[in-house]
């Protein structure tokens, strides 16, 4: 099965083997939709992965949430929020780091949780974030012990993010 066939098919949070990361995501009010998301964020990153990360065709073929979150970033959030970052860089670091595949994935009651085969150093968190989910409810689990997300300030504590408009106010 292809990584592609795997974020699509396995949706049950199958377990793989060696090492693995779970990267999980708690208390958010559209779980289904934000791992719709950030599958098709990673979908689009596997079919487009030798387009260069400064085409501006990356705009049209990410999630409009992913990409209308960060175009209304303002210089200063990227000062006080230190996890959020330009989406050429979030593009690059999946690139160098590729030792990580996706293996499954599954809905939980207020989030979702995504397996991850190998170890991804938290590469994917600027763009889950970015998606309008705040640093509290990003946790990353290794080896059975889960780390939450650690940063200066959440750029969602003094901006508000609407789903519906995808708007950053």
């Amino acid at each position: 099965m292809t990584e592609k066939e795997q974020i699509l098919n396995n949706n049950n949070g199958e377990i793989p083997t060696g090492e693995y990361d779970i990267i999980r995501i708690k208390n958010i009010p559209n779980p289904e939709q934000e791992i719709n998301t950030f599958k098709q964020t990673i979908i689009a990153f596997l079919d487009n992965k030798n387009l260069d990360v400064k085409d501006p065709k990356w705009n049209e073929l990410l999630p409009k949430a992913l990409v209308q979150f960060t175009n209304q970033l303002k210089e200063e959030d990227f000062h006080k929020d230190d996890i959020i970052t330009a989406i050429p860089n979030i593009l690059n670091k999946l690139k160098k780091v590729k030792e990580w595949e996706w293996y499954s994935s599954k809905v939980t009651k207020n989030g979702f949780e995504v397996y991850m085969k190998g170890i991804f150093r938290y590469i994917f968190r600027p763009m889950i974030h970015q998606q309008g989910i705040p640093h509290t409810s990003i946790f990353v689990e290794r080896e059975g012990k889960e780390y939450p997300t650690r940063s200066l300030t959440d750029v969602l504590t003094y901006r508000k993010w609407n789903p519906d408009t995808l708007e950053l106010k």
